[in-house]
This record gives structure tokens, sequence and C-alpha cells, in this order.
């Protein structure tokens, strides 16, 4: 009961404000971009059914950096706990509103809370609003809670490819309160970070590790004798070699390099490839 009250109060103080509005909003459209300083940046959208020559918006925020694309005409003030914008002399069928504003968001543990209202003062066909998060958040996840993180929860949750955003679209009735809250948080977390770079590393060192004891497997494995650990040491610089080759780098005849060569390959650690009158020595992975 102390809400409606409250609620009714307030529609009463800002009929008397707002006496020269136009009879009626076509579409009225509020886009709102949280920043990740918590600023707000908010743009408002209204087309009227016919041309208007005069009209009065009252924000319920004390706003900065005030944008009227009728700005010519129109001169702004506070007015209360809010700004008052009043316009004469117009000859328009729409009209847009820019401006930021402070002090609507809440950090409570490790996630934001966005909290703030939308008063239906004027006749509305339609009323379009959207709320876009941060670049680098997401809504709130909540295991023990079937409802959205977000009020009210006819909301859809939509994205731009960038930004995560919730719209509202309703006729609503004249006088109509919308009280909207949004939960977020950062999409990883610096804590989450430092875990997420520590075991990527992680992964890679091991792998790395793997790759270089894998082929030193290959070098000392097998029962090999010293000149086929020679062979081999010479072969696993290059993969790939001739025989000639071997044998000048480890300093053995051809008659000796070519024996340990087909010891090697009947074991299936190289392979032979004949090339002229010359072999390829290939090792084998």
């Amino acid at each position: 009961m102390r809400k409606i009250i409250c609620l009714l109060a307030l529609f009463l103080l800002v009929t008397p404000i707002l006496g020269d509005l136009p009879t009626k909003y076509s579409n009225y459209e509020i886009t709102v971009k949280i920043q990740d300083n918590r600023m707000i940046e908010e743009e408002i959208n209204i087309s009227f059914p016919v041309n208007i020559d005069r009209f009065n918006y009252y924000i319920i925020h004390r706003v900065m950096d005030l944008q009227i694309d009728e700005s010519k005409n129109c001169k702004w003030k506070y007015e209360g706990a809010g700004t008052l914008i009043s316009c004469t002399n117009l000859n328009t069928s729409r009209i847009s509103i820019k401006f930021n504003y402070f002090g609507l968001i809440t950090q409570y543990k490790d996630y934001n809370i966005f909290s703030d209202r939308y008063i239906i003062s004027t006749p509305t066909d339609f009323f379009n609003l959207k709320i876009f998060l941060p670049k680098g958040y997401i809504l709130k996840e909540n295991r023990n809670s079937t409802q959205p993180p977000y009020y009210p929860v006819n909301g859809v949750q939509k994205t731009d490819g960038r930004n995560i955003y919730i719209e509202w679209n309703t006729n609503p009735r004249l006088g109509e309160v919308y009280d909207v809250s949004i939960f977020y948080e950062k999409a990883l977390r610096s804590d989450q970070f430092i875990v997420l770079v520590f075991t990527i590393l992680t992964i890679l060192a091991m792998f790395f590790i793997f790759i270089f004891f894998k082929r030193k497997t290959k070098i000392l494995d097998y029962g090999l004798t010293e000149d086929e650990r020679k062979f081999l040491k010479v072969l696993s610089e290059e993969d790939k070699i001739s025989q000639k080759k071997i044998s000048r780098k480890i300093n053995m005849s051809k008659a000796q390099t070519s024996r340990i060569a087909k010891s090697l390959e009947k074991r299936g650690l190289i392979e032979r490839k004949r090339k002229g009158r010359n072999y390829e020595i290939i090792l084998k992975k």
C-alpha cells in the first residue's frame, strides 16, 4: 500500500511539470548502455502521431552532457531530483535526447546490480527498452534459481555480436511504472584469468616436454650400440639426410654405416630410400 501511495505522489508531482506534453507518443524507445566505469549512456527516441510545437520531458535523474536534436529551441534545468527539458516553437514528429549519468550501479560481492525506474506519464502506443551490458560482461549465473537474472522477467536476452543486452517491448498503460533490475558480472574475473593463463602454460609445457622426450626415446631406447647412437643423433638433427653424409659426420666407413642403417631399418627406427647410387635416410616418428 505504501509503495502505491509513493508512486501516485511521484506521478502527481511530475504531471504539473509536464503540462505541455504532447497528448500521445506513437513510439517511445529508450536505449541504455552501461559502461565499464559504471557510467550510464542513455538515448531516448520519441515519435508522435502528428507534428508538435511544444515539448516537455522530465528525467528522474540529474544528468550530464545533455544533447537534444532540437536543441536550438530547447532549454533544460535541474528540477527537484531530476532534469526538466522544455522545448518551444517546434515543428517535428520526432525528438531524440541523449545524456549520461552515474549512480545506478551497485556492486555486491563479485557482481553488479543495475536498477532504474521508467514511468509512462504520457499515453503511449508502443514502448521499447534496451539495456546493454558493458563489453566483456555477462548476466550473472544463478544455479539455485530458474528465474532470469533480470526484472521484469518478460525481457528477452539478446546480443549485437559484441554486447549482451536485455530488451522489453510492450503496449503500456498510462501511469505504468517499470522497475528494472539487472544482475551482471565480468565474463572472466582477474583471478579466473590468472588460473586460465597458468593452465594453458602448463599444458603447453607438458606438450613440449612430451614431444622432446618422445624424440629422445627413439635415440636412447632399443638397446642401441654407441655407433648406432651416433648415427641416430646425426639423423635426429635433420630428420632426413643421405647415408653418405652420415658416414662423413660420424667418421665411419661406408660399409660400417651401411650395416648400421640396415640394422636400424629392421628394427623400424629408420627408413631407407634409394636415390641413385646412394640412400636417403629418414627418421621414423
